[in-house]
């Protein structure tokens, strides 16, 4: 991991005939024109966060150059930076100190839009909101945020405390940590392996939790148990559409729902795919405030309405008590 960036590059890497140029049109037109001292002053801030080859003005703007080659507009204001676009932190350490990080999505149908890749880096202050924060390859983020739309992390380790994630909280790979408190997650949570250390559990708004071999854990090292963890997820919706993937996992349910949705492709092997993956999953709801396993089975009625144009189908299973089934048989 390389040292903080030096700040002494600015002569040297800027493209100085756009600084004169921008010198020029204030000369002219100085209503019009941004404050050429504002400008230096915001380079300066931006180079703390962003290796300097990356950084550009064009168009009077200062802009960083993305993975994929694009420029991302960049705004100082009030102590914020903000990002527009999508964007990665490599090989570097980044101390924020008094400024706050904003990552703006800027489209609406690209996957990395308002997305901020932590890559092998240290990152260290505020972040306000962004999209999807990816911490990976070892990469470390110390910070708290209000909102995210997803957190990610594979081999690395995010610490502090989060608002609300809107989508999806995902541990990918036993090297990943989360050490905080998260307070709301909107959709569901997929913990497959490494460790989630916390105070306090979050609350799990859209219903459902995939634990495999995950480690949720307090501070003190103890574990959290299943009927806690099931305690803190909200409701199903009746026919809410559940996303699984993958074998060995425990899916906790939250209440409420009798069916849930399953999403399949329309050729007839997808059909043994669905089977195979509820199959090799273990089910359980909270019944009694214990822990207790349910099964699913393909309902009878199976009419349901898909958006016209979609590639998959969706199919209905029914949650069943497994204590009902064996008293149903006896």
């Amino acid at each position: 991991m390389s040292k903080t960036y030096d700040q002494g590059w600015l002569c040297e890497n800027f493209n100085m005939w756009e600084v004169f140029k921008i010198f020029l049109k204030k000369m002219f037109f100085w209503r019009k024109q941004p404050q050429i001292k504002k400008l230096f002053d915001d380079i300066r801030i931006i180079c703390k966060i962003f290796p300097p080859k990356l950084i550009k003005i064009r168009k009077d703007k200062i802009t960083v150059i993305s993975d994929s080659g694009t420029y991302m507009p960049v705004e100082v204001n009030d102590g914020t930076v903000t990002v527009y676009g999508g964007i990665s932190l490599k090989n570097s350490v980044v101390l924020l100190k008094d400024h706050v990080l904003v990552v703006e999505k800027v489209r609406n149908k690209i996957l990395n839009d308002g997305s901020l890749w932590v890559d092998n880096t240290l990152l260290i202050g505020n972040i306000k909101s962004l999209s999807n924060l990816n911490i990976v390859s070892g990469g470390i983020v110390h910070c708290n945020i209000d909102k995210l739309s997803m957190l990610y992390v594979k081999d690395g380790r995010f610490k502090g405390d989060i608002g609300k994630v809107e989508k999806w909280l995902h541990i990918s790979d036993p090297g990943g940590f989360i050490t905080g408190n998260v307070h709301k997650v909107m959709e569901a949570m997929y913990l497959d392996f490494g460790y989630f250390i916390t105070e306090a559990l979050p609350a799990v708004v859209g219903g459902y939790a995939v634990i495999k071999d995950c480690k949720v854990q307090r501070p003190d090292g103890k574990l959290w148990s299943w009927e806690e963890i099931l305690g803190n997820i909200g409701d199903l919706n009746e026919d809410q559409e559940v996303f699984l993937f993958g074998s060995g996992g425990n899916i906790l349910l939250g209440a409420g729902a009798g069916h849930i949705l399953f999403r399949e492709g329309t050729d007839t092997y997808s059909r043994y795919k669905t089977e195979t993956i509820i199959s090799s999953n273990n089910f359980f709801r909270l019944i009694n405030g214990k822990a207790q396993r349910v099964s699913l089975k393909i309902a009878n009625d199976q009419h349901i309405e898909v958006p016209q144009g979609k590639f998959y189908s969706l199919i209905r299973f029914e949650i069943c008590d497994e204590l009902s089934i064996i008293s149903h048989r006896l």
